[in-house]
């Protein structure tokens, strides 16, 4: 009875065994999973030129913000939605029968996207004018189909989002002549500007706040548009500008600004020296009265030296009207500080001149520190009435001494008649 016991059961182990063997060979393996599709965001930029992106800065209107979306999965993604939900300093504004609203979210629709494909999709947003630098995290729900399954999918991303300003300094500061004095005209200074700053400068317009003794030498001398300047480039800015004639010579700061409506916000200060002019002065005109009709006047000007500098190569000229005419210009040389030199003209005037004081022009050339430079001061000459003629007059003149020559010596004679009489 044990025997038989024992019998059955190894038969019923060895049974059991096979069973197993069997049932461990023929066993199909489980089907592998049917793939899905996986939207997610790999690049986030300002702009609509991937190969160029932009930046945006406080006060940005309509400015697009791009994100590239890409299927990493293995299906089709279907019916792709893409929904920014926006956030300070960040807006979405609209109108609607001439009223603005405002959306705290956009959507935007990419499609079908293969496996292994990107869309790009852009929301066109404003930047609050007090935003700060930095970079900020939105909130983007993304919701599609797998096209196998057609399984509906929603992933929630986040992005981030930055906001950088261009900072901009002046790097270099020329005028063209490098020398400037007071008089001065269309002096050009060329202001070299760097934006050191994360993010472009964009749409600017720069100005130069004038003040005395400097002003524009013309209309809009004093500004320029420049556009954008990207992080880290460099533009050179010209502007055209007069010095008064009355300029003290010293150092004068100046502000440079970026001009934005009717506000001039300032960007850096720069620097233009003035050099010491030499100042001329007529300390005398001889003669300064002449007559209509006179020819060959010489006219005798002391010109002093008022500076504290020397001028060399001076000359000398009178720019006159119609009525006067001559030898007109006299080669002075160099003229020391505090120093007189005269200069002579010998002019003609027309009989035809008016009586009257006539302020003529003039001007002075000289070289100072090999940068030529002029004045102009004025000469005033008063011209009266024709004269006698000089010859009519010598003959006069010497009838008279010899009429008076003819009467004393007759009063002699008469007196010696009457005394030998007596």
């Amino acid at each position: 009875m044990i025997e038989l016991r024992a019998r059955n059961f190894a038969l019923l182990t060895l049974f059991v065994l096979l069973a197993v063997g069997m049932s461990a060979r023929y066993t199909v393996s489980p089907v592998r999973a049917i793939g899905v599709a996986n939207i997610v965001v790999t690049s986030v930029y300002w702009g609509s030129n991937p190969m160029d992106p932009s930046t945006a800065h406080p006060g940005d209107v309509n400015s697009v913000v791009s994100l590239v979306l890409s299927n990493v999965g293995d299906d089709v993604a279907r019916g792709v939605n893409a929904t920014l939900f926006l956030g300070p300093p960040l807006t979405y504004n609209y109108y609607v029968n001439g009223a603005q609203l405002s959306a705290s979210s956009i959507t935007k629709i990419a499609g079908d996207i293969a496996a292994g494909s990107s869309f790009t999709v852009g929301y066109t947003v404003s930047v609050d004018s007090n935003a700060r630098e930095g970079i900020y995290r939105y909130h983007v729900q993304l919701s599609y189909k797998s096209a196998r399954e057609l399984q509906q999918i929603s992933n929630d991303v986040m992005i981030d989002v930055p906001l950088w300003k261009g900072e901009l300094h002046t790097q270099s500061v020329v005028t063209l002549p490098t020398k400037i004095y007071p008089a001065s005209k269309q002096v050009l200074v060329r202001v070299g500007i760097v934006n050191s700053g994360k993010g472009a400068a964009k749409d600017l317009e720069l100005r130069l706040d004038l003040n005395l003794p400097f002003s524009a030498s013309s209309s809009s001398s004093d500004r320029i548009y420049v556009g954008n300047i990207p992080a880290g480039q460099t533009i050179e800015a010209d502007f055209v500008i007069d010095v008064a004639d009355d300029a003290l010579f010293g150092q004068y700061s100046i502000v440079l600004g970026e001009q934005v409506g009717d506000q001039l916000l300032p960007v850096d200060t720069i620097s233009l020296y003035v050099n010491e002019k030499v100042k001329f002065d007529i300390r005398s005109v001889t003669p300064d009265t002449v007559s209509a009709g006179d020819s060959g006047r010489v006219i005798k000007v002391e010109l002093k030296n008022e500076g504290s500098v020397k001028a060399d190569s001076v000359r000398v000229q009178l720019r006159v009207g119609n009525f006067f005419t001559g030898t007109l210009t006299d080669f002075l040389g160099t003229i020391l500080a505090g120093e007189t030199k005269v200069a002579y003209f010998t002019v003609d005037i027309d009989s035809k001149a008016e009586p009257r004081q006539y302020n003529l022009d003039f001007r002075i050339d000289w070289t100072q520190e090999d940068n030529a430079l002029d004045d102009t001061l004025t000469l005033p000459l008063f011209v009266a009435t024709p004269g006698a003629p000089v010859t009519l007059i010598a003959v006069g003149v010497i009838v008279l001494i010899a009429a008076g020559a003819f009467l004393f010596a007759r009063r002699r004679r008469m007196k010696a008649n009457q005394a030998i009489a007596k």
